[in-house]
């Protein structure tokens, strides 16, 4: 199983990666992200139970540490996962004589009484419920809060989303470490041929800005269109969103369907990771004007695409992005992110340097730095359980 590793002196990790679907997004690929750090990096003193839905046991990477525990297909979905969780996963990785349990998605096992590490990658349903399910505001507000609690060690994406945690979970600061998400190696620049290959398949436009993200209020997209509508007698470009539909999509799509310029917005649905690149470089402007992120991924990929990139200030993103981003605050509204697009558009040496500026930044970020972290973090917890 461990391809050479001396399993007498391992730590024996087990993480929980029920919540990975088909069309992976958000939190989800961050998951995954964190199992591609850690084929990378194989600690040499660490190897992994991966717990997953049957059928998606594909999505684990090959790694001589990294090993299958598959759940039953209904534990994927979202009820059975809870219930999964809760009631089954820590009876399993028990009988597999797991050290070390790993919730990266928000939530242990609350009946795991071993070392522990919950990765939590915003407090959105605790801080802002608003903005959320209400069956997430539930479920996440009280066994997200108790895994925050409980958790030998919580792991956050952003410094913004560890301040969250203190100030909203009660979560001591020395019990929380950062570790920043990663950007795969496969986003780069894609040539010109490969974008006209993926222009073809999609029926995109020439030239288009580009948002990408579920259709959910806090992704703001509806903010995205408003400025576009006054952005859009300037310039020759479309506007295509791409992203599965989420909680109230039908907020967005009803912005995107009854605006004057319908006409030259494209929506896509979900683009798998093999097509994002093309998409990212294809795009003249990527647009994230998010109400609230934890981290911020999108703008990061599209940056190691060669993609010029404006965000909003909510959240984590001035945070993330650096100053290889234009920042464009949520109080200038719709029309002040407007007039930063045309001066965007307008400058093509601007956008050549901001082009530089983020394949440079961007590739700051990467999954095994993140696994590094995590990985320490592990090993800590173990220690101090001893």
């Amino acid at each position: 199983m461990n391809g050479g590793h001396d399993e007498r002196n391992q730590l024996s990790i087990g993480i929980d990666c029920l919540l990975a679907g088909e069309r992976p997004s958000g939190v989800e690929r961050a998951t995954l992200g964190l199992l591609e750090g850690l084929a990378e990096i194989e600690p040499p003193d660490q190897h992994f139970a991966v717990l997953i839905a049957e059928g998606r046991d594909d999505a684990v990477p090959p790694g001589p540490a990294l090993r299958v525990l598959t759940a039953p297909r209904w534990a994927g979905r979202r009820a059975g996962r809870v219930l999964y969780e809760q009631l089954i996963a820590a009876a399993r990785l028990r009988a597999e004589s797991v050290d070390v349990v790993h919730g990266p998605a928000y939530v242990l096992p609350l009946n795991w009484d071993g070392p522990s590490v919950a990765t939590i990658h915003d407090a959105i349903t605790v801080c802002r419920p608003e903005w959320c399910q209400w069956h997430n505001v539930v479920h996440y507000g009280m066994v997200m809060t108790a895994s925050a609690r409980r958790a030998s060690a919580v792991v956050a994406p952003s410094e913004f989303t560890k301040q969250e945690l203190i100030e909203h979970l009660g979560v001591e600061s020395s019990r929380v470490r950062v570790a920043p998400l990663g950007v795969s190696e496969s986003f780069a620049p894609a040539d010109e041929e490969a974008v006209e290959r993926l222009r073809g398949r999609y029926n995109l436009p020439e030239k288009y800005l580009l948002s990408v993200g579920n259709l959910e209020p806090r992704k703001n997209l509806a903010g995205v269109v408003r400025a576009f509508e006054a952005l859009a007698g300037a310039i020759p470009h479309h506007l295509v969103i791409a992203g599965k539909c989420g909680w109230k999509y039908k907020q967005t799509l009803a912005a995107i369907e009854g605006s004057p310029v319908a006409d030259r917005i494209r929506r896509l649905d979900w683009i798998a990771e093999e097509d994002l690149c093309g998409l990212y470089s294809g795009a003249e402007v990527l647009v994230q004007w998010s109400l609230h992120e934890g981290f911020g991924l999108t703008p990061l990929e599209a940056m190691a695409c060669g993609t010029p990139v404006v965000i909003s200030d909510g959240g984590a993103l001035p945070e993330v992005a650096g100053k290889a981003a234009m920042v464009v605050p949520l109080d200038a509204g719709p029309e002040g992110l407007a007039g930063a697009l045309r001066e965007l558009v307008d400058d093509a040496q601007a956008r050549a340097r901001m082009s530089r500026r983020g394949i440079e930044h961007s590739a700051k970020y990467r999954w095994a730095a993140h696994a590094e972290v995590v990985a320490r973090a592990y090993r800590e917890v173990a220690i101090e359980a001893q």
